[in-house]
């Protein structure tokens, strides 16, 4: 007889395996969220019914691969050999129900979670909805506030569909990174404190302010004037972008910012606040389109993507 032996054959091989996708997506949202709970509402589904597709799953693979402790499910041995080929074929019968149905702009639903920084929120998000309300009707953007430290893992998480920020802080392969514009830093201040162009000794001798977001404790003005043996005396941190110009315009801080956070000055703050190129040498901020990998973005991902890339490349003046 052709074949090895029966007591060495595969115990299911011979057997209908009766695996479906629910129960590959149930085994990949236990493995990650460590919860049923958390697990089912991830896919939106009850907790029994995820419980079944967990029962099943054992049934057929002849292994508890979750067990409970400490208030977690946790993956077997078996689990964890299993995680990424189970993965891969979710990733790959999604990329094939994508080819087969691509987003239709004009005609599809589609909810766009974007994070963005306070300061691309300002220059972007006014463009990219008045865009999608020409190309893509039937799309619904809601837009969350975070930093650049926290892009990758919300990224990673699914928490967002993609990310604007200023000179991201990056370690996965898989996101893509695509530059929308850079914008060069200057030095603002009110007229009435500082009226004359500042050299570097006036510049490291007045009260700076610095924005901090998030864990922003690392400035890349600050990295340069170390480099360089200088350090600026900053005398207040505030969390966003958006107030800078109202505290300049009434003090004699000083701010050494990307350009594009003063673009829609107007009237008396326009005039109340000078700015100028820093005196040293910097490189510009680079503002950034952080989006999935070709193989895990969805068509309407792509479409979107390819739109925002549309919109970089220019700031309002």
């Amino acid at each position: 007889m052709n074949g090895a032996p029966a007591s060495h054959r595969h115990p299911l091989r011979g057997r209908p395996f009766g695996v479906e996708i629910q129960h590959l997506l149930a085994f990949l949202a236990i493995y990650e969220e460590r919860q049923v709970t958390l697990a089912a509402r991830r896919l939106g589904r009850t907790q029994s019914a995820l419980s079944h597709s967990l029962a099943r799953l054992r049934e057929l693979l002849r292994d508890e691969l979750f067990v409970l402790r400490g208030g977690e499910m946790w993956p077997t041995q078996v689990a964890q050999q299993l995680h990424p080929t189970i993965q891969e074929a979710v990733t790959l019968i999604d990329s094939l129900h994508e080819e087969r149905r691509l987003f239709d702009p004009l005609h599809d639903g589609f909810e766009l979670r974007i994070g963005m920084t306070d300061y691309a929120e300002k220059v972007f998000s006014p463009r990219l909805w008045m865009a999608l309300e020409r190309r893509a009707p039937g799309v619904r953007l809601t837009v969350r506030a975070i930093d650049r430290y926290a892009a990758e893992g919300m990224l990673l998480g699914d928490a967002i569909d993609m990310a604007i920020v200023g000179n991201p802080v990056l370690a996965d392969p898989a996101i893509q990174c695509d530059e929308l514009l850079a914008d060069p830093y200057v030095v603002a201040c009110a007229r009435r404190a500082h009226d004359a162009l500042m050299d570097l000794p006036a510049y490291l001798a007045a009260p700076h302010l610095r924005v901090a977001v998030g864990q922003g404790e690392y400035s890349a003005v600050d990295a340069v004037l170390k480099a360089a043996g200088h350090r600026r005396d900053i005398r207040c941190i505030v969390p966003s972008f958006l107030r800078v110009p109202a505290m300049l315009e009434g003090s004699a801080l000083v701010a050494t910012l990307a350009q594009g956070v003063f673009s829609d000055l107007e009237g008396a703050a326009r005039a109340a606040i000078a700015l100028q190129p820093p005196p040293f040498e910097i490189d510009p901020v680079r503002i950034v389109l952080l989006s999935p990998g070709a193989a895990r973005a969805s068509s309407a991902q792509r479409w979107v993507r390819d739109l925002v890339l549309g919109l970089g490349g220019s700031r309002p003046s």
